[in-house]
């Protein structure tokens, strides 16, 4: 039997969605920006039903821990803030994943600003096996560029120290910390909210790295949506990805 727990996680609110059998795996799932913990309860609820235990942990600037005007250009700058502490905070879930799952596999998912978390969480903790990326990016400096643009955002006075900070953790940068591990990334071929093109270089780039496992796949017509197709192409992959016995 399925069950959903509101958690809370040193001090970080959660969900937690319980598949009821012993667990194929625990899938990490991050919300996207304007997003909230709830809002990704179904998708919890679908990989729950193919045997996975999901941990879907509330974002700083979001729900419980307090929503801003999305919309305003003057919180671009707090995108990648919120992305930032997602990464910070992860130890904190980890730890509890070890002591609640100990010796289950995980892997780490996430939509829009909860995929580009996920690739970070991904480059930067080793005990995941695999990550998901849906219309996300993995090359954060590139879609940084891709969205000013777009948007029209010009840079603030405060941009110099944003732009050290984006480096510092952009998983481009650190493509080898996943050797031995996997990447899918999923994204719509419409997209007109995160532009695919810097995630489409990011995986050519471990594309080309034979000691790194990935696939990338795009939706025609698709836009900044999560479809049904998605949904079970994600979970075909990390049935293969977790399947390995752990030793």
């Amino acid at each position: 039997m399925i069950r959903e727990t509101r958690i809370n996680i040193d001090g970080i609110p959660a969900l937690q969605i319980t598949c009821g059998d012993m667990p194929k795996g625990v899938v990490l799932f991050y919300h996207g920006w304007t997003s909230q913990k709830e809002y990704q309860s179904v998708r919890g609820h679908l990989l729950a039903a193919y045997g996975y235990d999901v941990l879907i942990p509330e974002a700083v600037n979001h729900g419980e821990r307090g929503p801003i005007d999305y919309n305003s250009p003057a919180s671009y700058g707090e995108f990648w803030q919120t992305i930032f502490q997602n990464i910070r905070e992860a130890p904190s879930i980890i730890k509890y994943i070890r002591k609640w799952r100990r010796h289950v596999p995980c892997a780490v998912m996430g939509h829009s600003m909860g995929a580009f978390t996920a690739l970070g969480v991904m480059t930067h903790y080793t005990e995941f096996r695999t990550a998901v990326a849906l219309n996300g990016s993995g090359w954060w400096d590139e879609s940084d560029r891709r969205f000013r643009a777009a948007l029209h955002i010009e840079k603030p006075r405060s941009y110099r120290v944003l732009a050290l900070q984006i480096q510092a953790m952009d998983p481009y940068a650190y493509t080898h910390k996943l050797a031995g591990r996997s990447v899918l990334a999923l994204n719509g071929g419409a997209d007109d909210v995160v532009d695919n093109k810097a995630q489409e270089l990011y995986m050519e780039k471990l594309a080309k790295d034979s000691q790194v496992i990935s696939r990338y796949g795009t939706y025609d017509g698709l836009g900044h949506f999560v479809t049904t197709n998605m949904m079970g192409d994600a979970v075909q992959w990390l049935d293969e990805a977790l399947a390995v016995p752990v030793r």
